[in-house]
């Protein structure tokens, strides 16, 4: 039996254009975790220093912000874990323009928080995530348990039309 497995698990090939950092194969999605606690105050930026996944290249990790390489439907996805007896408050942005919020309060116990959300966004919007205003967010993380994420991909391509072209 064991021979039999070895010979089917060599016979599978991995397609490694999926390791790309542009968006050229079609193939769009990113996942990035916290490893450490935050706080931030109202209006800061999430920047998720662990980057699981990027491929298409539109995620930074040093700003926080997926930068969209292509057109489409993007399903986006957004979990948190408050510190004990605080509070977390994340709204997800697309350039600048409130989308959805994840938000989690607790008294003598941790307390979690998570949305997903399915939208249309043109290549260069910007996608990110921010604490609530007005409130501070305590983020519980890690190195070897990381609660907040950040993951978005492409589920459709959509080609926008040129103004001006229409008809040509």
């Amino acid at each position: 039996m064991i021979p039999i497995l070895f010979v089917v698990l060599a016979a599978f090939s991995f397609d490694t254009t999926l390791c790309q950092d542009d968006a050229s194969s079609g193939e769009i999605a990113f996942s990035a975790g916290l490893t450490g606690a935050k706080r931030l105050p109202g209006g800061a930026h999430v920047v998720y220093d662990r980057v699981f996944s990027n491929v298409g290249g539109g995620y930074d990790s040093r700003t926080g912000i997926f930068t969209v390489p292509q057109s489409g439907v993007y399903v986006f996805q957004a979990h948190a874990v408050a510190n004990n007896n605080t509070n977390v408050w994340l709204e997800l942005y697309v350039n600048y323009h409130y989308e959805v919020s994840i938000w989690g309060h607790t008294q003598d116990d941790d307390a979690n928080a998570g949305n997903t959300v399915i939208l249309q966004v043109s290549k260069d919007d910007q996608v990110y995530l921010a604490s609530g205003p007005g409130l501070t967010s305590d983020l519980y993380g890690d190195s070897y348990e990381i609660y907040a994420t950040f993951s978005g991909y492409l589920i459709s391509p959509v080609v926008e039309e040129i103004p001006g072209m229409v008809g040509r």
